[in-house]
């Protein structure tokens, strides 16, 4: 993508409401053209107060926020031309499905005939034609969702605004919302920035994801980049499982590095969050990525171990291991690979790549 893709951009914004702690935190971010974008983080890391500033129900303390060139300072929330889904929904209870998702064109003073025609095919859009006569109270959760969306997108905004907007919905029917959304966002191409804590959704739904912990982002990246490369033990352990090991760097070789664990032990990693030799660090390593009795020689950090406890998921089994002088080592492997040959008490070998193992910044 390149800087003429841009649709916003934050430069140098931070938000405070007591003049001494920064919710948000110097943030520069571009948001480009047509992308789904995810804010994801724990509570109180700042997404939600970066989303309201965005939209304008909130004024940054300092730096600024562009739109297509232009900076959205003292731009009231209904200029911007954005639409906002909440998790609460905010539907009027006492308007119908049509009502609610004509509010939006009636306050732009849309002809009664237009607004017909855009609000059904709104509908369309989010599979709710023949619910235009309901009331909120006669729909699910679902479909309230839908309704939100379709209020949303009806006046065709520049930006889809969603903070955890399946947050209210059991796990089956978030999961459902999640595809649809992406589907939607796919078929409309419109720009969309998702705020949620839930490292699944994100992953799931975006083209990018910015993570964020006290005010700062900490990594903004592809799904992919930010599970596979996390820059920090943070964004590491954030976002889905993850084995950590402690130590010193011993030797750098350019891009990678030995580290020579709490246990003694030594392990070969990708060089992320150390600049020397004596540097402290967190050997970073995904448990699916640990395999059971590796082949070959793809794997230089090879340890002997033992089968502390097996857990079964159904597709595959979660071990834990006593390995390099800890005992809480987690692989992940196949259920039908490893069956009933692995249980506790075993002897294994355990190892990794080299390109799975990063040597972050200590915990």
């Amino acid at each position: 993508m390149s800087s003429t893709d841009v649709i916003v951009r934050f430069s140098a914004v931070e938000k405070t409401y007591d003049g001494r702690v920064n919710v948000v935190e110097r943030m520069n971010l571009d948001i480009y053209q047509g992308e789904f974008l995810t804010l994801l983080g724990p509570s109180g890391s700042g997404k939600t107060t970066t989303l309201m500033m965005l939209a304008g129900f909130e004024e940054p303390t300092s730096g600024d926020i562009q739109m297509s060139g232009q900076s959205l300072r003292n731009v009231p929330p209904f200029r911007r031309n954005m639409g906002v889904v909440f998790q609460n929904y905010a539907l009027f209870p006492h308007k119908t499905v049509f009502q609610n998702v004509a509010f939006p064109l009636v306050q732009r003073k849309i002809s009664k005939p237009a607004i017909a025609e855009q609000v059904g095919e709104a509908l369309r859009m989010v599979e709710l034609q023949g619910y235009g006569d309901r009331r909120p109270n006669q729909l699910s959760g679902g479909q309230q969702q839908r309704v939100a969306l379709a209020r949303a997108l009806v006046f065709e905004p520049n930006l889809l605004l969603m903070d955890e907007p399946l947050g209210a919905l059991d796990k089956k029917l978030r999961e459902q919302m999640q595809i649809e959304i992406k589907h939607l966002h796919e078929a409309l191409g419109t720009t969309v920035v998702y705020v949620t804590h839930d490292q699944a959704e994100a992953l799931t739904m975006s083209d990018r994801v910015a993570v964020m912990d006290q005010g700062c982002i900490q990594q903004t990246a592809t799904p992919q980049e930010i599970y596979e490369r996390p820059d920090s033990s943070f964004v590491a352990n954030f976002i889905g499982e993850n084995n950590n090991l402690d130590g010193t760097v011993e030797r750098i070789d350019g891009d990678d590095c030995e580290v020579r664990l709490v246990s003694g032990d030594i392990v070969v990693a990708r060089r992320v969050g150390v600049s020397q030799v004596g540097d402290r660090t967190t050997v970073s390593v995904r448990p699916e990525q640990l395999e059971i009795n590796p082949n070959g020689e793809a794997h230089p950090n090879r340890f002997q171990s033992e089968v502390v406890e097996v857990i079964y998921f159904g597709d595959h089994n979660s071990l834990r291991l006593a390995v390099a002088g800890r005992d809480d080592i987690i692989a992940k492997v196949s259920a039908i690979d490893s069956g009933d040959k692995i249980s506790p008490g075993a002897s294994v070998e355990v190892g990794w790549a080299l390109h799975h193992c990063r040597a972050l910044d200590p915990l």
